[in-house]
C-alpha cells in the first residue's frame, strides 16, 4: 500500500457560464475532450478538500498520479466528494487563465486535473490545481490534453513575504531578497541567491499557510511558511527512530504539536530563493531549507519563473529529477508523524 495526498476540489465548483456547446452551460467542469477551447467557468471556493488513494502502480511510478490505469488508485478516504473504495484515474488536463472586470485575459496559465472514476472518462468527480483558484473569478479555458498524469509533488516550498531572511548585512524581508544577495548558510558560509521566485494565492487549501508560534519548537518568534516547507529539528528522538540527530520536516507535518497550525483566509504572497545547492537558511530565527529545485518544484511555479529556472538548469527540460541532495534527510509524512508523536511524549532530547 503506497498512501498519496492531495488537495482536490469538487466538479461542481468550477461551473461553465459560457460555451460554443450550450450544453455544458450550468455544468461542473468535465473532460478536456468534452470541453472547447474558450469555454468560461466561474470558481467557488469552499468545496475543497483533502483525498487520499492508494497508489498501487505495480513497479511503475508511485509519484504519479497516473492516467488510464483504471485499477491502480483506489480512493481510501475521499474527503466526502467521492466514495472511499472509489477506483480513480486522472484523466485529462484542462489549462485556464482568468478573466478581468473587462473580460482580458490576466495571471498564468493554470493547470487544472480533471479526475474521473469506475474506469468512466465522463464520469467527473473533481480536479486538482497547480496553482489555487480565486473565489468568484472567471477563468477561460485556453488549452488542454486528454492525458492526465499529473505528479503528486507540486507544491511551493516557500517563505511568507515578511519572514526576515540572515543576510551578510543583518537581516532581511523575504520578500526584498534580491539574485546576487549573500545570505547565510549554516554549511557554506554565506552564498549569493542564484534565482527568486514570488507567488500570491488565495490562503486556503494546499495553500494555507503554516504558522510556527513561538515556543513551539524552542524558536522565539513566529514563522509563516508554506505547508511543504521543510523545517530542520535536531533531536537525540531522531537519532534513536531514524539514525540521524538532524532532520528535515515539512511544516504541515508539524501541525500535531502544540503551536503549530494552519492559518485560512485572505490570500498570501510566497516567496522562494535557491542557491547553487541546497541549503540550511535562517528565517525569524528558525534553521530550515532554501527552495530545492526538483522537476516537482519547478511544476509548482509561474510560467514566467519556470522559463527562467529551466534557463539556468536545462537539465530539468530532460527529465532530471534535483541537482543534488537535499541538505539533511527528509522524513516522510509517517516517519514526520512518528517523530512527533515521540517529542510529544517527551522524549525530545533538544
Amino acid at each position: 500500500m503506497v498512501l498519496r495526498t492531495f488537495f482536490a476540489i469538487d466538479s461542481d465548483n468550477l461551473v461553465v457560464t459560457s460555451s460554443s456547446d450550450v450544453g455544458l452551460v450550468g455544468n461542473g467542469i468535465i473532460n478536456n475532450s468534452d470541453t472547447p477551447n474558450g469555454t468560461i467557468f466561474i470558481y467557488s471556493g469552499g468545496g475543497g478538500t483533502s483525498v487520499t488513494i492508494d497508489d498501487d502502480d505495480g513497479g511503475g511510478n508511485a509519484n504519479t498520479f497516473n492516467d488510464d490505469d483504471r485499477f491502480d488508485h483506489q480512493i481510501t478516504n475521499g474527503g466526502g466528494i467521492v466514495a472511499n473504495g472509489t477506483f480513480v484515474e486522472a484523466e485529462s488536463l484542462i489549462q485556464l487563465r482568468a478573466l478581468d472586470v473587462n473580460g482580458n485575459l490576466t495571471g498564468p496559465t493554470i493547470t487544472v486535473t480533471v479526475f474521473s472514476q469506475g474506469g468512466v472518462t465522463s464520469d467527473v468527480w473533481g480536479f486538482g490545481t497547480n496553482t489555487a483558484l480565486q473565489n468568484g473569478v472567471s477563468y477561460v479555458k485556453v488549452g488542454g490534453s486528454n492525458t492526465g498524469s499529473t505528479p503528486y509533488s507540486n507544491f511551493i516550498t516557500c517563505f511568507e513575504a515578511r519572514t526576515e531572511i540572515k543576510v551578510r548585512s543583518g537581516l532581511k524581508a523575504a520578500e526584498d531578497i534580491a539574485i546576487g544577495d549573500m545570505v547565510w548558510t549554516r554549511d557554506s558560509g554565506y552564498q549569493p541567491v542564484r534565482w527568486v521566485g514570488k507567488t500570491t494565492v488565495a490562503a486556503a487549501g494546499a495553500f494555507a499557510p503554516i504558522v510556527i508560534s513561538p515556543g513551539a519548537i524552542g524558536n522565539a518568534e513566529e514563522l509563516v511558511v508554506s505547508p511543504q516547507h521543510r523545517i530542520l529539528l535536531s533531536s537525540a528522538s531522531a537519532e534513536l527512530l531514524f539514525g540521524v540527530n538532524e532532520v528535515f520536516v515539512a511544516a504541515k507535518h508539524l501541525c500535531g504539536l502544540p503551536g503549530v497550525s494552519e492559518r485560512a483566509g485572505g490570500t498570501i504572497t510566497y516567496v522562494h530563493f535557491m542557491f547553487d545547492t541546497h541549503q540550511i537558511v535562517s528565517a525569524n530565527g528558525i534553521n530550515c531549507e532554501s527552495f530545492f529545485l526538483s522537476e516537482f518544484s519547478v511544476s509548482g511555479v509561474e510560467a514566467d519563473q519556470r522559463r527562467e529556472l529551466l534557463a539556468l538548469f536545462p537539465s530539468l527540460a530532460t527529465g532530471m529529477q534535483e541537482f543534488g541532495s537535499t541538505a539533511v534527510t527528509p522524513l516522510k509524512r509517517f516517519e514526520a508523524n512518528l517523530f512527533c508523536d515521540y517529542l510529544q511524549a517527551g522524549h525530545s532530547g533538544r
